[in-house]
């Protein structure tokens, strides 16, 4: 949804005075034309579109099937990514916590500083929406205990950016080939967790574009059923919703219906 920031400016002072003053002079008709202009510009609203800060969404799991594919409507817009990712989690069993701590950090800041070095390459946290570690913030949440007494461990995201035209397989090996040769501190240790998955930053971006093939989709589906039927659009204000469908492409959508009414 995109928020309105709207200023109303104030008349100046005497603003109203004059104006009033001016109605009983018509002779002064080009003069009062011109102050009631001003007052009305003053009066104006003066409006600007607040846009929602970038958010980035991570998709992970398999592709859309069975009864997830018949719950997306029919017109959709496919997008494909703007990184790949993967998951990993970082491990530390020093005895000491601070220990433990200081060396689980200076990893994931020795990862930042590497991928700042390699084109395309950087790091999130986060669960649905990812949150970028840098140099300067790179202290992300860590969990204590697990399977082993004494551990801490983390779970981020390396992700590795996708054009339009960027070879998917070799994108997937360079990633795959940073994540090995991650240098750890201590005691760390660093493993994958699950497949590769996506992410694709403000997804309400492509709202416009998804509700231009709908509103093109009634247009044809009206010049199908001619003047016999009314159609009616419904639901375009739902947030876009998405789903993965292929290796590096996404299933953009709006949860919309449309019904024909009124049929002779």
């Amino acid at each position: 949804m995109i928020r309105i920031n709207c200023l109303r400016l104030k008349p100046e002072a005497g603003a109203t005075a004059r104006r009033s003053t001016s109605s009983l002079f018509p002779r002064r008709g080009a003069m009062h034309i011109l102050r009631l202009s001003v007052t009305l510009i003053l009066n104006t609203f003066i409006c600007s579109p607040a846009w929602p800060q970038p958010e980035e969404i991570v998709v992970t799991g398999s592709r859309v099937s069975g009864d997830e594919y018949s719950r997306i409507p029919a017109i959709v817009l496919q997008q494909r990514a703007d990184f790949l990712v993967q998951r990993i989690q970082l491990t530390n069993d020093t005895r000491a916590e601070d220990a433990r701590t200081k060396e689980l950090h200076q990893t994931i800041r020795d990862m930042v500083g590497d991928a700042a070095k390699q084109s395309g390459i950087a790091l999130s946290y986060g669960d649905e929406f990812l949150i970028p570690i840098t140099t300067t913030a790179y202290e992300v949440p860590l969990s204590q205990g697990g399977k082993r007494a004494d551990t801490s461990s983390t779970s981020i995201y390396v992700k590795m950016a996708l054009g339009e035209k960027d070879d998917v397989p070799g994108a997937i090996a360079k990633l795959r080939s940073f994540i090995k040769k991650g240098r750890v501190v201590g005691r760390t240790e660093i493993e994958p967790e699950g497949d590769v998955g996506l992410s694709l930053v403000t997804p309400e971006k492509y709202r416009y574009s998804i509700i231009a093939k709908i509103t093109e989709d009634a247009k044809k589906l009206h010049s199908t059923v001619g003047t016999q039927c009314k159609i009616r659009l419904s639901g375009l204000s739902n947030r876009v919703l998405w789903q993965r469908s292929d290796v590096s492409e996404l299933t953009l959508y709006i949860p919309y219906e449309v019904e024909l009414t009124e049929c002779q």
